[in-house]
This record gives C-alpha cells, sequence and structure tokens, in this order.
C-alpha cells in the first residue's frame, strides 16, 4: 500500500509540472494560433449572424470556379470568421522561426498588442453593424463621450449587473493572457516540428503577399486576409481628414443658399414635422415586411381620403444608419448634411452665438410659434436644455416633466406612449399661443427594443393612468424572427396612431410631414440601404401636389424604392413649395439643392 501511495505521488507531481505546450507543442501552437486568429473576426459575425453564414457559402462558385476561388481566398461579402490576420500571422511565424525574438519584453509586448488588436476588431464590429459606418478615431470618440453615460442612464442597469460584467471582462482578459502565453510558449519549444515551422512561414508570406498586392483593401473586413495596420492607416487618415473638414467649416454658403429674408409667406398653415423613429425602406426591401406594410398602407390611405385627405410620399436618405437620430432630424431642418458627432457639436457650439438660418428659424420669421417636443425622461440638466433650444432656434420646448404624464414608461427612455404625447402637447401648444404653429417631434414607441406598444384609445388621457406594467423582456434573449415581428407591429402602431391623430387635429389648412430618422437596427442590412420613408399629408391638394414635382407620388406607398432626395435636401424643396403655394406674387423659387449643404470642401461641388 505504501509504494502504490507513493506511485500516485510521484504521478501527481509530474502532472503538475506537466506543461501541454512543451508536451505537445505542434498542436498547442495550432490549436491556440487558429483560436486567436479567429477571435479576431468573431464580433462582426456575430453581430451579424442573421445575415451570414458561419462557413462560407457554396454560392459564391455560382459564377465559375475561378471567380469562386477569388472570392473564397481574396474577398468574401460574407463576414464569416474564417479569415487571416496578417499581423497576428507575421508575429507568429518570426517567433517560431528566429529564435532571438523570444525573449520576455517581447512576449508581453505580443500579449498587449493583441489585446488591443482584439479591441479594436471589436470596436470595428460595433461601428460597422450599428452604424454602417467605417471606424473612424475623431468621430466615435465623441460619440461614446456623449451616448455612452446616455445609454447607461437609460439602461437603468444596476451597479451589480457592472460589477458581474467587470469580473467576466477580468477573466476573459486573464484567458485571452494564457493563450497568447501559451501560443509563444509553444511556438518556441525545442520539439516543435519544422513542418509547422514551414507551414506558418507560408502562410506570412501569403499575407505580406496579398498586404502588397491589395493594401487598403485589406483594411475592409470582406478581405480574408486582414491588417490592422492598414485598418489603422486608415482611420487616422479619416480622423485627420474630418477634423480638417470641421475646422475649416465655412457656413458662408449656407447662409447665402438659405438667405430667405426676401420670401414672404402670405398665409402660414399650421406645420407638423414628425420623424419616426427608427421608420426605414428595409420596409420596402424584405418581403414579409412589404406585404404586411403595402396592405397597412392601404388601409390608412382609405381612411384618410374618406376625411378628405390627400397623401404624397417618398424615400429620402438620411445621413444616419441604425442610430444618432439627432443627427437625421438636424440635417433636415439645417439643410446641412450632419453625419458625425464632433460635427454636431462643432455647430452646436457655433450656434449658441450666433442664429443660423434653419428651418424653424425661417418660419419663425414669418410668424410661426416653432414648438419642439422630446417626450424621453430627461437626462439633461436645465442648462443643456437651454443650450439646445438655442441651438435649434425654438420659442417653446416641452420636455418629459412638461408632459405631466404619470403612467407607465415604454420602450427607450423609457417614454409616455406616443399617442399621449402628441395629443397632450398640441393640446398644450394650442392653448399657449395664437401663431401658426410649427410643431417638430420625435416619436419614441417605435425605438429599439420595440417593448409591446401601447394601446390606441379614444381618449388619449386614459393613458395617463398609474399602473403596473409587465418587464420588458430582454432583447439579447429574443431571437430574430420574433424581433422583425416587434419592429412590425411598432411601426403598424406609429401609422395607425398618427393617423388618428391627424384625422383629430388636423383642419382644412394644416400640413403633415412624416418622415423616419434612419433605418432600424438588427433587423435591417447593409444592402436595404439609408433611405427612410417621408409622407406629406394635407387637405390642401394643391399644396399636397406640388410636391409631385420633386420626385414624389400620390398616396403612402412609393412604387420604386430609390431615393428621391437626402434629409438635407429637404429644406430647400419644402421652401419651393411654400413660397409657390403661399408665397407673395411675382416673386421666383429659391433653388432646389436636393443634397443639402455639405460641410467641408464638398461645399464647392453644391449646384442649384
Amino acid at each position: 500500500m505504501q509504494i502504490h501511495n507513493q506511485e500516485m505521488d510521484a504521478m501527481l507531481v509530474r502532472l503538475a509540472r506537466l506543461r501541454p505546450w512543451r508536451e505537445y507543442p505542434n498542436l498547442f501552437f495550432w490549436i491556440s494560433f487558429v483560436t486567436l486568429n479567429g477571435l479576431l473576426f468573431l464580433p462582426i459575425y456575430m453581430l451579424n449572424q442573421e445575415t451570414n453564414t458561419f462557413l462560407p457559402s457554396p454560392a459564391e462558385f455560382a459564377a465559375g470556379v475561378w471567380p469562386g476561388l477569388s472570392q473564397l481566398m481574396i474577398w468574401r461579402d460574407n463576414l464569416d470568421p474564417f479569415r487571416l490576420s496578417l499581423e497576428l500571422t507575421l508575429v507568429a511565424a518570426l517567433w517560431v522561426n528566429v529564435p532571438w525574438l523570444r525573449r520576455r519584453p517581447l512576449r508581453t509586448l505580443v500579449v498587449v498588442l493583441y489585446l488591443l488588436a482584439l479591441a479594436y476588431y471589436i470596436y470595428e464590429a460595433l461601428m460597422v453593424t450599428i452604424y454602417l459606418a467605417d471606424p473612424v478615431f475623431y468621430s466615435q470618440f465623441y460619440l461614446a463621450r456623449d451616448g455612452l453615460p446616455f445609454l447607461a442612464s437609460a439602461l437603468q442597469t444596476p451597479l451589480w449587473a457592472y460589477g458581474i460584467a467587470l469580473v467576466v471582462f477580468a477573466v476573459v482578459v486573464a484567458v485571452l493572457v494564457a493563450l497568447v502565453n501559451g501560443m509563444l510558449a509553444s511556438g518556441s519549444a525545442p520539439r516543435l516540428h519544422p513542418g509547422t515551422r514551414v507551414t506558418v512561414a507560408l502562410l506570412a508570406l501569403l499575407c505580406l503577399v496579398a498586404g502588397s498586392v491589395y493594401q487598403f483593401y485589406t483594411a475592409r473586413p470582406e478581405m480574408v486576409v486582414s491588417s490592422l495596420g492598414f485598418k489603422l492607416e486608415k482611420n487616422v487618415e479619416a480622423s485627420i481628414r474630418l477634423y480638417d473638414d470641421i475646422a475649416g467649416f465655412d457656413d458662408s454658403t449656407a447662409r447665402n443658399v438659405y438667405d430667405y429674408t426676401g420670401y414672404r409667406l402670405d398665409q402660414q398653415p399650421d406645420i407638423y414635422l414628425i420623424f419616426i423613429e427608427s421608420y426605414g425602406s428595409v420596409l420596402y426591401k424584405r418581403p414579409d415586411f412589404r406585404v404586411a406594410y403595402s396592405a397597412l398602407l392601404t388601409e390608412l390611405e382609405d381612411q384618410m381620403q374618406d376625411a378628405g385627405w390627400h397623401a404624397v410620399s417618398a424615400l429620402s436618405e438620411s445621413p444616419t444608419w441604425g442610430g444618432g437620430s439627432w443627427l437625421a432630424y438636424t440635417s433636415l431642418l439645417f439643410g446641412l448634411r450632419i453625419d458625425n458627432q464632433p460635427q454636431y457639436l462643432s455647430l452646436f457650439n457655433k450656434y449658441q452665438v450666433e442664429d443660423y438660418p434653419s428651418l424653424g428659424r425661417y418660419l419663425a420669421s414669418q410668424g410661426y410659434h416653432y414648438a419642439w417636443v422630446s417626450a424621453i425622461e430627461d437626462k439633461w440638466d436645465d442648462r443643456r436644455w437651454a443650450q439646445y433650444a438655442r441651438f435649434m432656434g425654438i420659442d417653446q420646448l416641452l420636455r418629459f416633466r412638461d408632459l405631466d404624464y404619470a403612467g407607465p414608461g415604454y420602450g427607450w427612455g423609457p417614454a409616455p406612449p406616443d399617442q399621449y404625447m402628441l395629443h397632450y402637447a398640441n393640446e398644450v401648444l394650442k392653448e399657449s399661443t395664437d401663431k401658426p404653429l410649427f410643431f417638430s417631434a420625435i416619436t419614441q414607441n417605435s425605438h429599439y427594443p420595440w417593448e409591446l406598444p401601447p394601446a390606441i384609445v379614444d381618449d388619449w388621457r386614459t393613458l395617463n393612468q398609474e399602473e403596473v406594467k409587465a418587464p420588458a423582456p430582454d432583447p439579447d434573449e429574443i431571437d430574430h424572427a420574433t424581433k422583425r415581428q416587434n419592429y412590425m407591429r411598432a411601426v403598424e402602431y406609429e401609422l395607425r396612431m398618427l393617423t388618428d391623430f391627424i384625422l383629430k387635429n388636423g383642419d382644412e389648412h394644416s400640413l403633415f410631414i412624416l418622415v423616419g430618422d434612419h433605418q432600424p437596427p438588427q433587423v435591417s442590412r447593409r444592402a436595404d440601404g439609408w433611405d427612410t420613408p417621408m409622407h406629406v399629408i394635407a387637405k390642401d391638394r394643391a399644396l399636397v401636389d406640388a410636391f409631385t414635382g420633386y420626385g414624389f407620388v400620390p398616396g403612402l406607398e412609393v412604387e420604386s424604392p430609390e431615393p428621391a432626395l437626402h434629409h438635407e435636401g429637404f429644406y430647400s424643396l419644402f421652401l419651393n413649395v411654400l413660397v409657390d403655394r403661399f408665397g407673395a406674387d411675382h416673386v421666383a423659387r429659391p433653388a432646389f439643392l436636393p443634397a443639402g449643404v455639405t460641410p467641408g470642401v464638398q461645399n464647392k461641388a453644391i449646384v442649384n
């Protein structure tokens, strides 16, 4: 028995001293290398797995063998994780073939660089997926700085959840550090097979050839050989270019184009400009969406026609995708293409001391009362809201606290039911001024994660009742098919609610403009584009028909899913229509700029 115990103790000692990367260096090296390499490309696949396959698609060979091999080995639109990192492969090849590099400081450097590389690939995946935008440090730094605190407050995540997330993060980093160290240790083992050294060297040579031939293309996520170096170079160049464009912005072009002081309106109908959150042209691009959407539009159009209302519609290209609503509605109201956060902040600060000639300020000069409604629970203090009102040129701002709402919150924010928000705000504004109204708002109940919307009721006041609402499910636990159903349900709620609002509040002279801010995240894809529906609705048939000269078509449904204008082009288009319909006689219409004014060097490309 004593001899048996001694043997067991000796075996345990041997197991304790066992280092798998030394006992099985080739196996451990390749497992570590393939895992670390795949992890770089896994985030973008995971965020887009509904529209991509895990393995390269056989459809790549539909056009023939050679085109198929080209797509398989060089460029694949399918964002699967089976790709090669140029830098990781090169480091691995040098490590296993150049002994004098195997030093502790360099080992530490490799570990740190890999962690930074993985962080960058995650960052790129988020930007490409959520905003369909290339990573640009200068832009996304401000977006994160301003957006993450707002996101955290909106999510209302308890502190213990952050603690758990921090522990999980530390564990993941520790595992990654161990994995990189294991790869380096097995790569320097004396028993590493020459075949492993040659194979990884050939892979590195392949990557270097690809990097030399395709260069900046290796910065694209579709490339099979991916280069972090070219990604960083592209990012830095774009950041510098964006900084220069913003710093050199001269608003003299915009001021000249939008100098409408000579255009007087003899009539001033009430104007309602309502942005519908996440109302995108994806509704036209997916067959199942389009069938349900078309049937809904036909039903609502019949209701409007029976009540004497007319509608025209078009698609308008938004400057943002999947988020950044403020960029969309500011672009539309200012007639400027504002597609990034630092540009927005630059304008925000600039027009605290100067007045920008926006659509709202022009209408105010024509006797309108310019009102803005923000239904989401307040995340700003009074000073910040005062700055926002100054920036936009708003006469009256209604915030969440001004809506006298005590009922349950819905969705993002949370926020009151949009039906309550619009009716309450309209009633307050009608009582507060005798001027014609320019009413601007953005809906909230169609914001991701598309929680079950409230019912549309006959008396909107009954929505303001305290009640216990069932907690919303975790968005991460909802499958893709259900998300699509929830999105369609949210769109249906908004359009039915807005139709009800128009029929109950509009008069013979009212003009309603309903426009999407951007495509919905998660249920739309790159191929769906950046377009959003825009509807113009009024009883004044001549006013509505005037929009058909600018690409709008009669009815609520668009025949061709191609954009007729850009959001930033609406300002000059709208002034054309207003001046033509309500302007003083013998006054030439202002110039129409379909793409508005683009800050920076592109101002020179503007044509009237």
